[in-house]
């Protein structure tokens, strides 16, 4: 949990979102999303904010098994679905995104129950 906390206060500060004593401000959809996530952990393995096409985008792994990766924008639009599936290049409407995306940032990764 403090190394969840740690990674999204860095995402705070580098994407100018403010930020108070105990919270962190992220768009309302994407908290939403990630304690779904939280309340799952099989559903998704990583998520990931990027810099693409002059946005901040966020980019859920999947699980498992031929489920494909899931592009959304800073409004939470689901603008495509760039890897995985069975041939692993998702549905072909973001087929550039792996080689434009620039300073990525991990935000999310389902707790080890070791940790």
């Amino acid at each position: 949990m403090a190394r969840n906390i740690l990674l999204l206060l860095l995402f705070a500060m580098l994407t100018g979102c403010a930020a108070s004593k105990d919270r962190i401000y992220l768009p309302k959809w994407l908290h939403e999303k990630i304690i779904v996530a939280e309340r799952n952990p099989d559903s998704y393995t990583e998520v990931w904010a990027y810099k693409y096409r002059g946005q901040t985008v966020y980019l859920f792994l999947p699980g498992c098994c031929d489920r494909m990766s899931e592009l959304y924008s800073e409004s939470g639009k689901l603008l495509c679905r760039p890897g995985g599936g069975i041939t692993g290049k998702g549905d072909g409407r973001c087929n550039r995104f792996y080689k434009k995306r620039k300073h990525g940032m991990l935000l999310w990764k389902p707790r080890n129950p070791i940790d």
